[in-house]
């Protein structure tokens, strides 16, 4: 569970993110939220519903959101779903959460390369982990970071918020 300040924190990074030169011109915002299956069923439901709610009290940009939701389970298993923050405040979204799932190792090489490939379009990318996943080439994880993916992600990790250009 976050406290409000780290809420707040979020909702300000994903803010920064938003109002990157070039990122969103207007219209219905297109974000991604990354979650790590190796974190808690409930917890992880509990988290995506208060930054759900964060960032639909912020502004009037997240009232009308496509939110692809990406369910890192291992390498092999990343699922990518389209779905609302509207659901993941109702606690939607997780039905296939099991408790032995995601706990193959996992790099973050492999995330990012799926993100930068798949979620180029989203201007605002939220990753939600408990840092236990393997950084096996820097190289890649900067090369995938860059142009843009490290300015638009917002990392969420035990609580602590950091953004992309920070992973650099």
């Amino acid at each position: 569970m976050f406290t409000d300040v780290q809420l707040l924190q979020i909702k300000n990074a994903a803010m920064r993110a938003l109002h990157v030169p070039g990122n969103y011109r207007g219209g219905i915002l297109e974000m991604a939220l990354a979650v790590d299956y190796h974190i808690d069923g409930g917890q992880l439901r509990t988290q995506c519903g208060q930054i759900a709610g964060a960032l639909k009290r912020t502004d009037e940009i997240f009232r009308n959101v496509r939110l692809n939701l990406i369910k890192w389970v291992s390498d092999d298993e990343i699922i990518k779903e389209v779905s609302s923050l509207a659901a993941l405040q109702l606690g939607r979204g997780f039905e296939d959460y099991e408790p032995e799932r995601g706990h193959d190792g996992k790099s973050l090489d492999e995330l990012l390369r799926q993100l930068k490939l798949f979620y180029a379009r989203s201007k605002i990318i939220i990753l939600i982990t408990d840092g236990s996943y393997r950084r096996v080439d820097e190289e890649k994880i900067r090369e995938h970071l860059q142009p843009f993916l490290g300015r638009k992600l917002v990392v969420v990790t035990s609580g602590r918020v950091s953004s992309g250009r920070e992973w650099m």
